[in-house]
């Protein structure tokens, strides 16, 4: 009998335990550093002393407080730590389609520990995790809680929600021989959506993944076309909200980010054929936008490393710059913006590459730091605990030599990293 796949994960995460690594440090402390991105605030100011106690921020003063051990990070400049809201944190990068389809929930979970690991070392100390196969998700999220190896905070989507044909169904590129209904989140139908939103709930998720639309790295279907009938569409997200969690939608079509966003969904991933009829539609419902802009350049990067089959790859130049425009027309609408870059389908640890565009398209550094802290924060529901430095928020924080709000690309280079009041990561030189 074939072991059931969420056992193998969680046999494969138990066997990488032993590697992590992590810094304990008292369970009162202070840290200091000369420089504060206060992204409450929107200014940087300093010096700052920040009270921790346990894993908790207990307190930010603008002097020394008497008594307490220091951490000092010397000329750094300190800011919460980074959200990303949209990635695959058990992708294995680089597969091709065949590969992918061979590729095991154990080797998957072996991947996930060395991508976690690599994503809070780039300073990203909370993710969503927004669709992942076989709940390896779920096993990562179970593991970093309970200390067994370093990661950030997680909320997983489990399996995301498509039509058949659509572009979550892997059956596209495949004939009926290799059908598998455990792989996939298939479901056509009123009734089929609401048992499958049903069952990733049963399974683990934290908030539901909605393919309203045809993708890019799927086979046979078109980015705009909608992937779901508005009955289908209303369906998911009364069901999602029925049992208290959000959904989030990927969406590039106009007709059907418009369709997601007034059946309740809490996050259009993607948007890229938003226009100001759309953005207004986002704008009017309070519904959230993930740009994910930076993942098209490593998939049409010159001699094709990461093994994109041509067909894709001829989506993903039809998007490029039409992600571009997507995005000034949110910017200057005022749709809600989360930080959010599809990493999985490219190296995780590198997705702050997705700051700068940001900045090139219009938006200041500072707002382009708040998109992946305070404004990330309140997409997740968890305002105050993330995305800040606060009193009463996790002792999640992270350091740059320079200064971020002068020169976004800092955030490339993160070179001190703490979650929950524990060090993962010190390459500062004080």
């Amino acid at each position: 009998m074939r072991p059931l796949p969420r056992v193998a994960s969680v046999a494969a995460l138990a066997l990488l335990a032993a590697t992590a690594s992590v810094t304990s440090a008292a369970d009162r402390f202070a840290v200091r550093a000369a420089r504060f991105v206060d992204v409450k605030a929107g200014l940087v100011r300093g010096p700052v002393w920040v009270v921790v106690s346990g894993d908790t921020v207990e307190s930010v003063e603008a002097s020394a407080p008497a008594g307490l051990a220091v951490t000092d990070l010397g000329d750094a400049t300190l800011l919460p730590g980074l959200i990303d809201c949209h990635t695959h944190l058990s992708s294995r990068v680089g597969l091709s389609p065949m590969e992918q389809m061979k590729s095991s929930a154990a080797h998957a979970a072996i991947t996930g520990v060395n991508n976690v690991r690599a994503t809070i070392e780039a300073g990203f100390t909370t993710c969503r995790d927004v669709g992942g196969g076989e709940l390896v998700d779920v096993s990562l999220r179970d593991a970093i809680k309970a200390g067994e190896i370093p990661g950030p905070r997680m909320q997983v989507a489990t399996w995301a929600l498509s039509m058949t044909g659509g572009h979550g169904d892997d059956r596209n590129q495949v004939d009926y021989h290799w059908c598998n209904d455990l792989e996939t989140g298939v479901a056509d139908g009123v009734d089929e959506c609401r048992k499958k939103v049903r069952f990733d709930v049963q399974q683990g998720a934290d908030l539901i993944k909605m393919l309203a639309t045809g993708g890019v790295l799927s086979a046979n279907d078109d980015p705009r076309h909608t992937g779901y009938t508005k009955e289908e569409m209303n369906a998911i997200c009364d069901e999602a909200h029925r049992l208290g969690r959000n959904v989030a939608a990927h969406c590039h079509g106009k007709e059907g980010m418009i369709w997601a966003s007034n059946a309740g969904a809490r996050s259009i991933e993607h948007g890229t054929y938003m226009d100001t009829e759309a953005a207004q539609v986002l704008k009017k419902n309070g519904t959230w936008y993930v740009p994910t802009l930076y993942v098209v350049e490593p998939i049409i990067a010159p001699g094709n490393p990461l093994k994109i089959p041509e067909q894709n790859l001829a989506k993903a130049r039809a998007v490029h710059m039409q992600m571009h425009e997507a995005f000034k027309t949110a910017l200057k609408v005022g749709v809600k913006i989360a930080f959010g870059t599809d990493v999985g389908v490219f190296p995780h640890g590198t997705q702050a590459k997705e700051f700068k565009i940001y900045t090139e398209l219009g938006m200041t550094p500072m707002q382009a730091i708040q998109t992946a802290t305070t404004s990330a924060a309140e997409l997740m529901s968890w305002s105050g605990k993330v995305g800040v430095v606060a009193k009463g928020s996790y002792a999640d924080m992270v350091a740059v030599s320079g200064d971020p709000t002068k020169d976004i690309t800092e955030l490339e280079r993160v070179k001190w990293v703490m979650k929950g009041g524990k060090v993962y990561k010190d390459e500062l030189k004080r």
